[in-house]
């Protein structure tokens, strides 16, 4: 499950204009959930069930959340956060107004995490067929990144290699579900190298998986990338 080094392939950069400038995309980076962290505690030989660990770590998560409910800063080993407003106030005498500001969160990493980031061994490896890579989906509604998405709402998806051709039915954004039903979104309003922003399609409550398929430049055939998680609907 754990990598010894982080591979990373090089492939041009759509997102400047100097054909010589190139991007790093990592190849050999996993997800891990809850229980995959769990199952990681359990094998350091921990005296505590995974019952015990899940417990502790949700009122842990509860207690954040308490906590930034109230404004308050956390700061921890693993992440410090912080909140912000965002929006103009006209004058001194604005107050806030959801319809114009909104909260947001500011993460960064926490005095432990920022020593294994000087830790982290890369190795360079030739890059295979480059495809669209999506790094977040980010559910305007609920500001959620990569684990929620609004059925019907507003979205936007961050990666590199995304754009494509929004006449050809082949290509797009595609949400697909746990038993292989595929939604195609149907209304975008930016497509980008880097970035797309559309109207999500009214999909049932439930678990799926976003994709992108494209043409790339000097392709012929259409290549897929997929996010590395499990999207679940609301408001479906």
């Amino acid at each position: 499950m754990e990598n010894d080094v982080l591979n990373y392939a090089l492939f041009e950069n759509h997102l400047t204009s100097d054909p010589n400038d190139y991007m790093a995309v990592t190849t050999n980076a996993i997800s891990l959930d809850q229980e995959a962290l769990i199952e990681l505690m359990l094998k350091r030989g921990s005296t505590l069930t995974a019952t015990d660990i899940m417990a502790v770590l949700k009122m842990e998560r509860e207690v954040i959340c308490e906590q930034a409910a109230l404004g308050n800063n956390i700061t921890i080993p693993v992440f410090n956060l912080n909140m912000s407003i965002k929006g103009v106030f006209n004058g001194l005498d604005d107050s806030f107004d959801s319809s114009r500001h909104s909260i947001r969160f500011n993460l960064s990493p926490g005095v432990e995490l920022r020593k294994v980031m000087d830790s982290v061994k890369t190795q360079k490896v030739r890059g295979e067929k480059a495809g669209p890579v999506i790094d977040q989906l980010v559910d305007a509604a609920t500001g959620s990144v990569n684990d929620q998405l609004t059925s019907g709402g507003l979205a936007t998806l961050r990666g590199s290699y995304l754009k494509y051709d929004a006449s050809d039915p082949a290509q797009g954004i595609f949400f697909v579900a746990n038993d292989a039903t595929e939604t195609r979104v149907e209304v975008i309003s930016l497509n980008k190298p880097g970035e797309l922003h559309f109207l999500a399609p009214a999909l049932a409550a439930g678990t799926c998986h976003v994709e992108v398929r494209a043409i790339l430049n000097g392709r012929k055939e259409i290549a897929t990338g997929r996010l590395d998680a499990e999207i679940s609907v609301v408001g479906g």
